[in-house]
């Protein structure tokens, strides 16, 4: 039986007591074929020692129960906290967010903590066959806080070993905690806003990191992608799991494949903390909740995870409607004394640029074609470089090479008899490889990269409200928005990668005061722009698109609201540090009752720069110009300058000039704003 004591959680052991049906197979036994009176007497006994244990147990589970109605103790935090209980929108009763019915052992379970206190309490004391199912080994974390909340008699108490249990916590013993963070990538749908889970640690025996265990909580989606991947999974329709893996099976899904930097925050947990964390872990792998992207999503459950094992720190109450990854980490590390360290773990993809940098344009060249098999490792420029540049250019090559597989694998290039040939070439190619550097008697050129001045959790919030002062040719206006999530281009760069724009739900008010008239200006749906660099190795692909109901000008006394969608595909690279290019061709569709049929098509193109100058100011140039060519016939065009300059974390002031032309009215802009994230 699991138990808390002062010096934490630990397991007793002893035999299970008889049950009836053994005492009554020994009654007959004896009274058919003994028939000595010492016998029937010993029997007998025995039978009514056992009614007389089984009574004292009923009425003591009912004196427990009296005992617990008294000092309501479902109302106490561990339990609201073990159960998962979350208040209502309406009234005050609670509803856990466990969905799996198998969590519950009453009927009303879900919705009624006093009922499924009262069920675990007659669960508890009642004897199983079977360890494996008994309420002691099944749920060992809230049988552990019923046993000393209500200080129970251990004589009443069935006992079991708890086998796969005690294995399993065993398999598991972690002295240390870490959450780890890696960072968001916008072309993962389910990886927009980041990722978080945690890793069990286990510091005294000096086992590495990367051989740790790793618990997260994920979506079971299959293999559901796109529209119907996101609209499922904001309306709760994938259910979610936790899920447990080594930590190098994370980075190398993570850091090699995704390309994605991860940040590990070191938790000061105590190892009793820790233990009890994971016997309410156990509880959980075997159920489901329903998986929401916006609230309850991998972030947010890892935190009832943390409350499991010190329910003081209240962090899911911080988050009633969305719980960003980020969000999450800064309200975790914002509690005093609870991070203990942060370290920073480059991806794959920083490693190979910063090698590649290291290298004159000829060595890196010379890495990319041996990585791509256009020269053999006999090749005279390769062998007559001096032994240390050649190790950094097949260091370059190795890398290059791995990074490419890890790819390949990530897009399931290899189930055709094409990729299963390219997939075996490539090891041969790394093998290669290995073979030719380990000839060297030079020290490994592995590169130390430095680390980002700003962690994610050192950025500004998500929401945003704004505040502009604006004019258009003859008329001025104010205008207040909202968005609620995440960061624009143009938004304090701080803890964010550069060139990445992901916003939802955007709705604008505008007023004017020479008419004194207020309207709907926009709702901005979706944006989302993806600009990573290219460089020799790497050549990701620039995205963006959009989706808005908002305004569009034909001339100074009509502009009305239309349907607006945006798409477009690019490239970027960087022309100095913390400064780039994008070039885009685009594309648009709008949507209302000034257009042929009520739809007009465009192509176009795009190009932008954004620079960030200093910690706090940023300045970007566009010009972007859009041919319609269905619905109505016309060509549109803008172009500008945004600066931005962030008075601290989570303010900001923007001006904006813009000289724009559509359909048919030509007009410049300018606004003044100040943002405010929260």
């Amino acid at each position: 039986m699991l138990w808390r004591g002062n010096s934490g959680l630990g397991i007793i052991r002893k035999v299970n007591p008889a049950a009836d049906f053994c005492f009554q197979l020994m009654f007959q036994f004896f009274h058919c074929h003994a028939g000595g009176k010492i016998l029937r007497s010993t029997v007998l006994f025995l039978v009514a020692a056992h009614n007389t244990f089984a009574n004292e147990n009923e009425a003591y589970v009912e004196q427990l129960i009296n005992k617990a109605r008294a000092q309501q103790i479902w109302s106490q935090r561990e339990w609201q906290v073990l159960m998962h209980y979350s208040p209502g929108l309406i009234g005050r009763n609670s509803t856990s967010l466990v969905d799996d019915t198998e969590f519950f052992l009453d009927k009303q379970g879900q919705s009624s903590p006093q009922a499924e206190l009262e069920a675990t309490l007659r669960r508890l004391l009642m004897p199983a066959n079977d360890d494996d199912k008994a309420i002691a080994c099944r749920f060992p974390a809230r049988s552990a806080w019923l046993v000393s909340v209500l200080n129970m008699n251990k004589r009443h108490l069935p006992q079991y070993r708890c086998i796969h249990l005690n294995n399993w916590l065993k398999k598991l013993a972690a002295d240390s905690l870490t959450l780890i963070f890696p960072v968001s990538v916008l072309n993962s749908p389910a990886s927009m806003f980041g990722h978080t889970f945690l890793r069990f640690d286990r510091k005294t025996e000096k086992i590495p990191d990367l051989l740790a265990w790793t618990v997260s909580y994920a979506a079971r989606s299959g293999a559901e992608m796109g529209f119907r991947f996101a609209l499922k999974g904001l309306f709760g329709g994938y259910p979610g799991k936790f899920n447990l893996a080594p930590y190098y099976v994370q980075v190398k899904e993570y850091s090699d494949i995704e390309s994605r930097d991860m940040w590990e925050y070191q938790l000061d947990f105590d190892q009793a903390e820790i233990h009890a964390l994971l016997l309410h872990l156990w509880e959980l792998l075997p159920v489901y909740f329903d998986y929401y992207f916006v609230d309850e999503n991998c972030s947010y459950q890892l935190l009832t995870l943390l409350e499991a094992a010190r329910p003081a720190l209240r962090l899911t109450e911080q988050f009633g409607w969305d719980a960003a990854p980020t969000e999450t980490v800064r309200a975790i590390i914002q509690v005093p004394g609870l991070l203990k360290k942060v370290n920073y773990r480059p991806s794959s993809r920083q490693f190979i640029r910063e090698r590649a940098d290291r290298l004159p344009p000829a060595d890196r060249h010379l890495a990319r074609e041996l990585a791509l098999e256009e020269i053999e490792f006999k090749n005279g420029r390769l062998q007559n470089m001096d032994n240390r540049v050649r190790a950094q250019v097949l260091e370059l090559a190795y890398d290059f090479v791995a990074y490419r597989e890890a790819i390949s694998k990530r897009k399931k290039l290899y189930f055709d008899s094409g990729g299963i040939q390219n997939q075996h070439s490539q090891r041969q190619l790394l093998h290669q490889l290995l073979s030719a550097r380990s000839e060297l008697a030079v020290e490994s050129q592995q590169p130390k990269i430095t680390e980002p001045r700003y962690r994610p959790d050192q950025g500004h919030h998500g929401h945003r409200i704004g505040i502009r002062y604006g004019y258009e040719t003859s008329q001025q206006f104010l205008q207040m928005d909202f968005r609620w999530a995440y960061h624009d281009l143009y938004d304090p760069s701080s803890g964010f990668i550069m060139g990445t724009q992901l916003e939802f739900f955007k709705p604008a008010l505008r007023y004017y005061p020479q008419k004194n008239r207020l309207q709907l200006e926009s709702i901005d749906f979706v944006n989302i722009i993806s600009m990573p660099t290219r460089d020799h190795f790497i050549r990701p692909f620039s995205w963006e698109v959009s989706a808005a109901v908002k305004r569009h000008r034909f001339n100074e006394n009509h502009r009305p609201l239309m349907g607006d969608f945006q798409g477009g595909l690019g490239v970027s690279y960087a022309l100095a540090e913390g400064s780039q290019v994008s070039l885009f061709a685009n594309a648009a569709m709008m949507i209302g009752d000034n257009f042929n049929q009520f739809i007009a098509l465009a192509g176009g193109s795009k190009v932008q720069v954004i620079s960030t100058l200093t910690d706090s100011w940023q300045a970007g140039l566009y010009a972007q110009v859009m041919q319609y060519f269905q619905g109505i016939t016309q060509t549109s065009y803008r172009y500008g300058s945004t600066q931005s300059f962030s008075l601290d974390r989570d303010n900001a002031i923007v001006v904006d000039v813009a000289k724009t032309q559509e359909f048919g009215d030509s007009f410049f802009s300018a606004r003044f704003s100040w943002q405010f994230y929260f």
